[in-house]
């Protein structure tokens, strides 16, 4: 029989100081209000594009990540006497599920660890010293003495930018009792075989013997009623048997994405069973595609970097982590992508329960030199080995990376081949990787690992944003065709394996002040507070969210490009992005729709519905050669459809294209059926674009529907009239305030001053981009920080331009010119918004009282854009306002 006492509850602790106090365990010594003042030590993290900033250094307050309330590096001991009796005939084991490294001693005896890592459980046969009023002393030590500490503590496992780098122990504590010989693993690794519905299940089967003995060890497969027997020999100590199970098992028995099918196996040795369960699944690569079940899966993954800021710490319990995935299932992902990091067990039986891929990393972050220290290739390979055992049974675990972002020497890649070996061996039903990004996709894929997830593959990017704003989304004009086909065609030059894009995304939101509220326990938001404190010096309080909203929706309709171009891409096994959450750390790098703590931000752009609109299995693509049109103009588009559900689909194509209530086309193809994993045409239209009313340039909605699946387009239609722009008689256009200006000012006339958008001809300005800032200006420094454009769409200047307050694809050319550097409490018609470390108030549409007259400043340098119908029309509706009526500034120059 066995039996597990819990040792939760209050324990003695002792510091290194000498400190003493008392501490409920588990938990940890922050949970427990135990420990110094949290400083800032040190850059933020290894990578090598950091530059510190020096806009973000206080020295009152942590202004690029959160506070913890208590910290401590260093050895504690927590200590309490056992109370219980201690039967003979039995064998006492003490588990710490979460630990740092942890030591134990019963009565001054040191006792060795039998397992044990960052993410694995601890354990430590007590048998021999355990007695009623035995004392227990478990040292832990968070400074990682003798293993590869800055590997270790900037990683996700143990950074103070997010999970903490906290001291205690975590999770299920206590002692099991066990019989004399035990079982103390079953692992079952399927295989399917050739026929319908066969699989071979390999059982791995260890038991851990007092005496040497010969006897029987069963097996029964609960839900297949299958059972087998076998005849074992068990020396003293451990001992391994496997064998093989040949069945059959039902199709409503196969665990499959959003199906959590398990199988429960019992063994039996004499008086112990052990209970546990697997499920039956394949995940393989075939043909260079990621595939479960035999077929094709395209990852719509979300990066987890261990972000809980009440606890400091993973919830340990499965229920918590079935809420945790549930909200990223509501956003749309099926995949989860541990940043350098491992979560607790808890974290795969949801994952198993709900259908969800898990990819868990070794708590490893350094892009210098992996592996190459002694202690490094050592404790690695032991994490390693740990969890691919512990871990082995649950089928949501597909995929392995030996951590973020590594880079390797010469000796360091030959200790990474050797692990990839060593995985290979061990577990054939799962993928294994050197790294996630490894050398920043620079040396492109090596030929060891089973699957290639980067950023880029060399020069050619797998995703459309970077660091410094490079990439695509910037720099190309836009369109709804891109795909990475280059990128892949280069790719299988010289691998032939899987790929899937990396931290996709990464488009900043201003902070929405109203998550401080939620911080209750061991964190405080100290970075929030002091961008919180700038905002309302700088007036900018009342108005704050509505830029909150419009970078928000700017980045949703950046996530859903980045999404749509990985999904044009035949080729591509899926997308992994950073992420949905915001990230506390590394500057404060808030890119999600949801906050730190995974709740959805309170406006409309955060809305899990909107952004599973297009991150799912199945989806109709319109390739657009562009968004803007002119009023007669033909809009002509393939329309593809991406299918990665389980089954092949039939439909018909529905194609709707109305201006508001008004349908400019409706019709509807004939059936075609697009296979499972195929990126395929399913339709092509041409419709003349003839607006409702010739004098109104609109927005048009492209409306696709397949199958019950659908989709949209935003596209913007502009009055032929509006795009031979003539400059009034009454209106004075110059490049400079040049005398004539100045004399038409004093005379009471009309200027516009709309110098070119250049540097030199505008040396108080601000290169701007169509995006919101990428990742935080904390992390690069290198970047401008503008976070894409506020409008003031009430202004009669728009009557004949349509726009939200927010910016379109519309507003591409023009957001991606300099922006002006304002006086405070000068306002703008179009606002370039700033990122919360500068605050600059920026603006690139201005208009001014100006002695006796009136000025209208435009830092775009639209009679240099004329070329896109866009900027034809906005530079007509300048001129019309500027002739009318309504051109009436509020404020002086």
């Amino acid at each position: 029989m066995r039996e597990f006492k819990s040792l939760a509850g209050e324990w003695n602790v002792r510091l290194m100081d000498g400190g003493t106090f008392a501490a409920t365990l588990p938990g940890t010594l922050d949970t427990n209000g135990i420990g110094h003042e949290d400083k800032l030590t040190g850059k933020l993290h290894q990578g090598e594009d950091y530059v510190e900033n020096k806009a973000l250094v206080t020295e009152d307050v942590i202004a690029t990540r959160l506070t913890r309330k208590h910290t401590y590096e260093g050895k504690v001991c927590f200590s309490r006497t056992w109370e219980g009796d201690v039967a003979s005939g039995k064998r006492y084991f003490l588990r710490a599920e979460r630990a740092r490294v942890l030591g134990l001693r019963v009565d001054g005896k040191e006792i060795p660890a039998l397992s044990g890592s960052l993410s694995t459980p601890y354990v430590f046969e007590v048998t021999d010293v355990l007695r009623d009023g035995a004392l227990i002393e478990l040292s832990s030590d968070n400074s990682y003495e003798g293993l590869p500490r800055d590997n270790i503590v900037y990683s996700s496992a143990a950074t103070d930018e997010t999970q903490t780098n906290w001291n205690g122990i975590v999770g299920e504590l206590g002692i099991e009792t066990l019989e004399q010989n035990f079982i103390e693993s079953v692992r079952v690794y399927p295989r399917s075989e050739e026929g319908a519905g066969k699989w071979l299940l390999d059982v791995q089967v260890t038991v851990d013997c007092a005496d040497a003995f010969e006897g029987e060890l069963e097996l029964c497969f609960d839900e297949l009623s299958v059972a087998k027997e076998l005849e074992i020999s068990c020396k003293v100590d451990r001992s391994s048997f496997e064998t093989q199970v040949c069945v059959e098992v039902p199709k409503d028995l196969l665990w499959d994405e959003n199906c959590g099918k398990v199988i429960h196996v019992r063994a039996k040795l004499l008086g112990d069973e052990f209970v546990t369960a697997f499920g039956v699944r394949s995940f393989e690569d075939i043909e260079g595609h990621l595939c479960l079940g035999g077929r094709r899966i395209f990852l719509r993954s979300e990066a987890n970097c261990a972000v809980f800021p009440e606890t400091g710490h993973p919830p340990m319990d499965t229920e918590s982590w079935k809420e945790i995935i549930k909200t990223y299932m509501g956003y749309g992902v099926n995949c989860l992508r541990f940043h350098s990091h491992c979560p607790p067990e808890a974290a795969f039986y949801a994952a198993d329960e709900l259908g969800v891929l898990m990819q868990p990393e070794l708590s490893h972050w350094n892009p210098k030199d992996a592996f190459s220290a002694p202690e490094a290739a050592a404790y690695y390979e032991k994490e390693l080995r740990e969890i691919l055992k512990i871990y082995a049974n649950h089928p949501s675990f597909v995929m392995l990376t030996f951590g973020n972002e590594l880079q390797a020497k010469e000796d360091g890649m030959k200790v990474a081949y050797r692990l990839l070996d060593l995985c290979h061996e061990m577990d054939k039903t799962r993928l294994f990787a050197f790294s996630s990004n490894a050398f920043y996709g620079e040396k492109g894929a090596d030929s060891e690992s089973d699957f290639y997830t980067s950023s880029s593959f060399g020069d050619t990017p797998m995703r459309a944003t970077f660091a410094g704003m490079k990439g695509y989304l910037n720099s190309d004009y836009p369109d709804a065709k891109h795909d990475y086909a280059d990128t892949v065609k280069e790719i299988r030059k010289s691998f032939d394996k899987p790929v899937f894009s990396f931290e996709v995304g990464q488009y900043e939101v201003l902070p929405d002040f109203g998550e401080i509220e939620d911080f209750r326990g061991v964190t405080a938001p100290g970075n929030l507070e002091l961008i919180k404190k700038k905002v309302k010096e700088k007036g900018l309080l009342d108005g704050w969210k509505r830029r909150v909203e419009a970078t928000g929706e700017l980045s949703l309709l950046s996530y859903r490009e980045e999404i749509e171009a990985a999904l044009r891409t035949e080729g591509y096994s899926g997308i992994s992005l950073l992420g949905l959450q915001d990230f506390p750390g590394q500057g404060t790098a808030l890119v999600g729709m949801m906050n730190s703590h995974l709740k959805a931000k309170p406006y409309s752009f955060a809305a899990p519905e909107r952004f599973r609109s297009f991150f799912k299995e199945a989806l109709p693509l319109v390739l657009l050669d562009k968004y803007t049109f002119v009023d007669g103009e033909s809009l002509k588009a393939v329309i593809k459809f991406s299918n990665y559900s389980k089954g092949d689909i039939t439909g018909r194509l529905i194609v709707r294209i109305s201006e508001g209530e008004k349908a400019l086309l409706t019709k509807e193809f004939d059936e075609v059926t697009c296979g499972q994993g195929e990126l395929g045409e399913v339709g092509e239209i041409e419709a003349e674009l003839m607006l409702a009313d010739p004098e109104r340039s609109a927005e048009i909605t492209v409306y696709v529907s397949f199958a019950g699946y659908d989709n949209f387009y935003k596209i913007y239609v502009y009055t032929r009239e509006s795009q031979n722009p003539v400059k009034p008689d009454c209106v004075y256009e110059c490049r400079s305030l040049d005398d004539k200006a100045k004399e038409i000012l004093e005379e009471g006339g009309i200027v516009f001053l709309a110098p070119d958008s250049t540097s030199e001809a505008l040396p108080e300005s601000v290169k701007s981009s169509f995006t919101t800032d990428f990742w935080s200006v904390g992390t690069f420094s290198s970047q401008e920080g503008t976070m894409g454009l506020l409008i003031d769409d009430e202004h009669p200047l728009f009557r004949n331009y349509p726009t939200k307050f927010y910016p379109g694809y519309q507003w591409f050319v023009q957001s991606s010119q300099r922006a002006l550097l304002l006086p405070e409490g000068v306002r703008s018609i179009v606002t370039v918004m700033d990122c919360y470390a500068y605050l600059r108030n920026m603006g690139m549409l201005v208009e001014y009282r100006c002695k006796k007259g009136r000025i209208f400043v435009s830092s775009m340098g639209l009679h240099n854009l004329l070329d896109y119908p866009e900027c034809r029309a906005l530079l007509t509706a300048i001129y019309r306002y500027l002739a009318s009526d309504e051109f009436d500034p509020q404020q002086e120059m």
